[in-house]
């Protein structure tokens, strides 16, 4: 995943001797466990976007295009009747559909996008010819008090059915 990716580690020492249990139990068990938590973080950000939250749940800025959407004018190609009516970055689900997790070696879970529009929705800055359009930061990935909560559930019904 070239666009944007996220690294989640842990730094809770009980949690750790759980996950290390999970891990000698099989890896089809922590393999499991670790497509649902690549499962939830993609619905995570497909539901940021739908709703129009970032990953802390704070409303997302419209962008122009989604303002204007809003009011009705024709932006762009294709008419009206194929866009979604004033959403942000969800216009023609491109970048919505771009995130996908993949197992990757060491235990690990990626999650990202492969989009070349996903890091600047992202971390924001300038674009376009010349730099001249500038981009409001919209982190729809992201693991705040809520997707932690959701991850540790996750993880402790795992060991709950290896018990």
């Amino acid at each position: 995943m070239s666009g944007l990716a996220l690294s989640f580690t842990a730094d809770n020492a009980p949690l750790l001797g759980h996950l290390a249990r999970l891990v000698l139990v099989g890896n089809t068990h922590f393999m499991g466990a670790r497509r649902e938590i690549g499962e939830f973080m993609v619905g995570d950000i497909q539901d940021n976007l739908d709703g129009q939250k970032l990953f802390d749940g704070s409303a997302m800025p419209p962008s122009k295009a989604a303002q204007g959407r809003m009011t009705g004018r024709k932006t762009g190609r294709g008419g009206r009747a194929k866009r979604a009516a004033g959403k942000t970055l969800i216009d023609k689900h491109h970048l919505y559909d771009s995130y996908v997790y993949q197992l990757a070696s060491g235990g690990a879970v990626e999650v990202g996008s492969a989009s070349v529009y996903a890091a600047i929705h992202h971390f924001g800055g300038k674009t376009g010819r010349g730099h001249k359009s500038a981009i409001a930061a919209r982190p729809v990935l992201g693991v705040g008090t809520r997707q932690e909560l959701q991850l540790g559930h996750l993880l402790a019904g795992f060991l709950e059915r290896l018990a």
